[in-house]
């Protein structure tokens, strides 16, 4: 490669490290709206819930939510459409940790910028207009 062929594929590096840059930011640019998720106790017979949920990115930390209770938060999706929010969740002392995707973008960004989910005992359900769609837990993490 010549020396022309040199400092053009040094600006093609260059262009592309500042596109690369430009579009990680673009996932917190006003232009897009945040999604929010908000998990509520709803396990039956009154029990306190453990909830822990993270991404690749965030650890929200752990968490006891009485019946009925609820916490939330909100985040921009990525630009890509790959954000992923994972939960897990314990009702009874000593029983196993289940485990969900509670935000999946690629599943709920055209579902829902709201998201409410609903935990239970038999799985999370979210909230959908007039209805609900409900899902099953993995197995323990």
């Amino acid at each position: 490669m010549g020396q022309k062929g040199g400092v053009v594929a040094v600006w093609l590096l260059l262009l592309s490290t500042l596109l690369t840059q430009v579009l990680a930011e673009v996932e917190v640019n006003s232009f897009f709206p945040k999604s929010t998720v908000v998990i509520s106790n709803q396990i039956e017979g009154g029990a306190k819930l453990l909830v822990h949920c993270k991404s690749a990115d965030d650890d929200l930390g752990v968490r006891w939510l009485k019946p009925g209770q609820s916490f939330d938060w909100s985040f921009y999706p990525h630009f890509f459409k790959y954000t992923l929010y994972f939960c897990a969740f314990r009702w009874e002392v000593g029983a196993h940790l289940v485990w969900f995707d509670i935000y999946k973008q690629q599943r709920d960004e055209e579902v829902c910028k709201l998201c409410h989910w609903a935990i239970r005992r038999d799985g999370p359900c979210l909230a959908v207009p007039g209805s609900e769609m409900c899902y099953h837990y993995r197995d323990q993490l």
